[in-house]
């Protein structure tokens, strides 16, 4: 299980008050692959924010299409579903530390401690993040190619500095005693290619993660509600929950050779 941050953890730079983030689902692959536990924490906070983007089109297209016909308690259920993926994805990315390119050797948290998530968005195998409404508006605005963007990011850091793109072996579980900072980033990389070595492999079980997002789905969103399609809101919005989990799964490597194979992960 991740270690809570506390109110003294620091990153190493001072980030725009106003800034995405963007990682790529492969990074945190790697990092579940070095320390397992950390996906019962992760696979639930994309499950929720994956149901919650469903529904947030849903509502978008009944506004959209036919607004005199528009459920009003559907628009108040997203609001809620938001509110706690949002919660779940602050919980799980200020466990989380990495990599500073522009800084040798340096960490920083993923989420830093008085950051909230106000957006989020999936393409072209990126998790997109925003941390306020001006920063979701540039993110929902943005076109082209993000392994373009990606590219640019790195010729020409300061081309954009509100905007940071994650990706490779460059997450990493925070520890408390290392904290984050300048030097760090030797710790954690030895540690995570110390614990890939001797990873056995896993096997997810997300049971207990489907039970919980059906839940906060069936809390949110009344079983009569319908899509503008006419089907089920429920079952899109858990449809878009089953389809994160599974990139996530398939994005953990497989375990190392010599080692017990991993099992493939079954999501029920």
């Amino acid at each position: 299980m991740a270690t809570a941050i506390d109110s003294t953890a620091t990153c190493t730079r001072d980030a725009p008050a106003s800034r995405r983030f963007y990682v790529h689902v492969g990074s945190l692959g790697f990092l579940i692959a070095a320390q397992p536990s950390i996906f019962e924490e992760v696979a639930p906070a994309l499950a929720l924010s994956g149901a919650s983007r469903a529904l947030d089109q849903v509502v978008q297209d009944w506004e959209m299409f036919a607004p005199s016909r528009a459920d009003g308690s559907l628009a108040q259920g997203a609001d809620n579903l938001h509110k706690l993926a949002a919660e779940a994805l602050r919980t799980s990315f200020q466990c989380i530390v990495h990599l500073v390119p522009q800084q040798f050797g340096a960490t920083e948290l993923l989420l830093g401690t008085t950051e909230e998530i106000n957006a989020w968005c999936y393409e072209d195998g990126y998790l997109t993040y925003a941390t306020d409404e001006n920063a979701a508006a540039i993110m929902y605005a943005e076109t082209g190619s993000l392994r373009e963007m990606r590219s640019r990011i790195r010729r020409s850091p300061d081309s954009d500095p509100a905007l940071q793109m994650i990706s490779g072996q460059s997450l990493f579980l925070y520890d408390q005693k290392v904290g984050t900072g300048r030097g760090t980033a030797l710790f954690y990389r030895k540690q995570a290619a110390r614990l890939l070595r001797n990873s056995p492999g896993a096997a997810f079980s997300t049971g207990p993660i489907d039970a919980t997002v059906a839940g906060d789905v069936k809390g949110c969103v009344s079983s009569s509600a319908r899509t503008f399609d006419g089907g089920s809101v429920r079952d899109t919005c858990l449809r878009r929950a089953s389809l994160m989990v599974t990139t996530l799964q398939r994005s953990v490597p497989s375990a190392p050779a010599g080692s017990a194979t991993r099992q493939a992960p079954g999501h029920s």
